[in-house]
């Protein structure tokens, strides 16, 4: 039933603005993704006390979100990272920007075998996301972790092919996403998406590295936001909504639902904005 109405909902929304104007402190805002829907739902219920009525709009596509929000269709959205908000703007010729941070995912590797990435042996084979972007961070992670040096490769993403020291003669699987999961015993150490983290006996606690979950490792670009269109991004209310996310209550809730996989990530970007600028000074 619940997606029933969902899709009901959701194909009123996209056949165009309802004829009749939202009040101020109606706000619709498109999710996509159960868990945070769940997140929004308690935002939601605290807004309704500021009286500000909020409507979660669960999404499944990617594209749907920041085109409903640019055409008005929707208020807010909250989905994505600045990387994916800013490439959608340059190839749409959008206005959307962040008022707000939500959640990080951290990267994590994960091993049937070892306890630490110390622990890996000579001719180790780690599996990689063999998506561009993602396989690009995984192997800026293992340099992060002292495993590998790259080369400078200037506005390219770098590959295996731009390590330019491996000590331990690492072997890089690259393999998709979702079958990560299935090599998993065949491999020594392998990079699971939190998303497909359901298909092993894995936690995100049993991760044997994790970067991404404190100020000197975030990588902002990379933290999801709310977005609104340019013209809204000083709107009261809905800075009150980011306010009310942006909360205790809130990341203990972002905890339970997510399993510890996704991480409250306002107060750690504020405090890795916080040391930019005063090494900047």
């Amino acid at each position: 039933m619940k997606k029933i109405l969902t899709s009901l909902l959701l194909s009123a929304l996209l056949l165009g603005p309802s004829t009749t104007a939202f009040a101020q402190e109606q706000v619709s805002i498109g999710v996509v993704g159960e868990e945070y829907e769940q997140v929004w739902l308690y935002v939601a219920e605290k807004a309704a006390e500021e009286d500000i009525e909020l409507d979660v709009i669960l999404l499944t596509d990617f594209n749907i979100p920041n085109i409903s929000l640019a055409d008005g269709t929707l208020d807010l959205n909250a989905f994505q990272h600045d990387v994916f908000l800013e490439n959608w703007n340059k190839e749409n010729d959008g206005d959307l920007v962040t008022i707000g941070y939500t959640v990080a995912v951290p990267t994590r590797i994960y091993s049937e075998k070892y306890d630490s990435l110390d622990d890996l042996p000579d001719g180790a084979k780690i599996a990689v996301n063999n998506a561009p972007t993602s396989l690009s961070y995984n192997l800026q992670t293992l340099e992060k972790a002292g495993l590998i040096s790259l080369g400078d490769t200037g506005e390219l993403l770098p590959t295996p092919d731009d390590v330019v020291d491996n000590p331990k003669n690492i072997e890089f699987i690259e393999v998709d996403a979702a079958n990560i999961p299935a090599i998993v015993p065949d491999v020594d150490a392998a990079f699971i998406d939190n998303s497909f983290l359901g298909a092993t006996n894995f936690q995100p606690s049993d991760a044997i590295y994790v970067f991404g979950d404190t100020a000197e490792t975030i990588n902002i670009a990379r933290v999801n936001n709310i977005a609104a269109r340019a013209e809204d991004a000083d709107n009261e209310t809905y800075l009150k909504i980011v306010e009310l996310y942006q909360q205790e209550d809130v990341a203990e809730v972002i905890n339970e639902v997510t399993n510890g996989g996704s991480i409250p990530a306002w107060d750690i970007v504020r405090e890795a904005q916080e040391k930019a600028a005063e090494d900047a000074e």
